[in-house]
């Protein structure tokens, strides 16, 4: 319990600096909102849940992340050659 908790603040923490970030020159905002979302996407189902209903409710959004879970699946799984 104690551990969600810290994961979900720090998650959250990371993630609102990535919103700070993300008007200022330089490419830091988006990846920084990226491992804030990660880390809150580990720690609850609720926050979980809630990405995933945001996602089926944009076609755009629907495509680039089932082309990132193709990618992220052959990635995990790679398969090895011997010749």
């Amino acid at each position: 319990m104690i551990k969600r908790t810290l994961l979900t603040g720090v998650g959250t923490i990371i993630f609102v600096f990535g919103i700070v970030l993300f008007p200022l020159p330089g490419p830091f905002g988006l990846p920084t909102m990226a491992i804030g979302l990660t880390i809150l996407l580990k720690a609850s189902n609720r926050i979980k849940r809630l990405t995933i209903n945001l996602v089926r409710k944009n076609r755009l959004t629907s495509a680039l992340w089932r082309k990132t879970r193709e990618f992220h699946r052959r990635i995990r799984s790679p398969k090895i050659v011997i010749k």
